[in-house]
């Protein structure tokens, strides 16, 4: 046997060695990949439903209990406006010294 026809075995083997590998990943890789694709559409579900939850909490729980707590500041700030102002008008009377 030759040195060229040597070279030339080895040629095809390892290209048949390449195409077998190549195959043996390609299979891998689809067989990774519906195993992901699985856990991927289990995270979207999840991640679907997380957000339908903070919508729900958002619109049920924290939109009136805003609408309350600026209701209850403004209240605060008025009577803390009215008890000032009639502070006020107290204490120019007795500057008078009526």
């Amino acid at each position: 046997m030759s040195l060229a026809e040597l070279r030339d075995l080895f040629i095809v083997i390892f290209s048949l060695l390449a195409i077998g590998a190549t195959i043996f990943l390609l299979v891998l890789s689809f067989l990774l990949f519906r195993k992901v694709r699985s856990i991927l559409d289990s995270g979207r579900a999840t991640v679907g439903n997380v957000r339908d939850m903070t919508s729900l909490v958002s619109k049920e729980i924290i939109k009136p209990l805003a609408v309350i707590a600026g209701m209850v500041q403004g209240l605060h700030r008025a009577l803390e406006f009215m008890s000032r102002s009639s502070k006020r008008k107290e204490g120019t009377r007795s500057d008078r010294g009526e």
